[in-house]
């Protein structure tokens, strides 16, 4: 979990996650994780850029779409 300096930088980045997860179609946890690799990976490339090595790290595989209309659940029916 990041360590975030106010509450407002908190729920900006709950808010990419979410409004990423809905762009992708996974949850926002999954989201968060395959933003937080790919940060990490493109910090990676920047410091072997940096030395003159070319990364040999692959792109981030981006989470496997889920079907959320299929869900058939009764309590979450009601009024």
């Amino acid at each position: 979990m990041p360590k975030f300096a106010s509450l407002a930088e908190r729920y900006r980045h709950n808010r990419k996650c979410f409004e990423l997860g809905l762009e992708m179609g996974c949850t926002p946890k999954e989201a968060e994780q395959w933003l937080n690799e790919t940060e990490r990976r493109e910090k990676h490339r920047a410091r072997m850029a940096a030395r003159g090595i070319t990364s040999k790290l692959p792109p981030v595989p981006k989470p496997k779409r889920r079907d959320f209309e299929r869900w058939d659940t009764q309590h979450m029916m009601r009024d």
